[in-house]
């Protein structure tokens, strides 16, 4: 078969012609005027970018065609769209740090920088092999060539002395 260009004009007079058919056959299809006449509107455009038709085709036809795979894709685009929402809870925190907080833990950490700083040798060294380089008690001990019971002495102290250096900060977060 042989294909045919069509004018602007003949697809106009076309659309003009079956718009209103078409419109109440897609308010059937979708339910919503509104989306009807858009999706009329768009078989018409695509009907203007693709106007070579075989010479025999009914274009009447052609035209409800159009429109009706148009109402279809829309449909499932809603289906789709319908399955793929979460409705927001109002409680739902935000996973990102707020400005304020990131402030307050940069001043938390160089407050506890400063205060595993202000540690003696030999608590800091404990201090730093068990909680940065997680060894166990008997590894610092083997290391530093102390008794495991003074390793734990050692850590109470330095956590304590910790402890006691940011109780201040934590109390003036408390306190907002």
């Amino acid at each position: 078969m042989s294909t045919i260009q069509l004018s602007h004009h003949q697809i106009s007079e076309l659309f003009q012609d079956h718009r209103e058919a078409l419109t109440l056959f897609l308010v059937n299809r979708t339910r919503c005027h509104e989306t009807a006449q858009d999706l009329c509107q768009e078989a018409y455009l695509r009907l203007l970018r693709d106007n070579a038709v075989k010479h025999d085709e009914n274009l009447a036809g052609l035209l409800f065609r159009v429109a009706e795979r148009l109402a279809i894709n829309y449909l499932k685009w809603q289906q789709l769209a319908r399955n793929n929402t979460v409705p927001l809870d109002d409680n739902l925190v935000c996973p990102q740090h707020q400005p304020d907080e990131i402030t307050a833990l940069r001043q938390q950490c160089e407050l506890l920088l400063t205060a595993i700083n202000s540690l003696p040798k030999k608590f800091r060294d404990v201090f730093l092999l068990r909680k940065i380089d997680e060894l166990s008690y008997a590894d610092i001990a083997l290391q530093l060539g102390i008794s495991e019971k003074t390793v734990q002495r050692h850590l109470v102290q330095a956590m304590l002395h910790c402890h006691q250096c940011m109780t201040p900060f934590n109390n003036q977060l408390h306190n907002f």
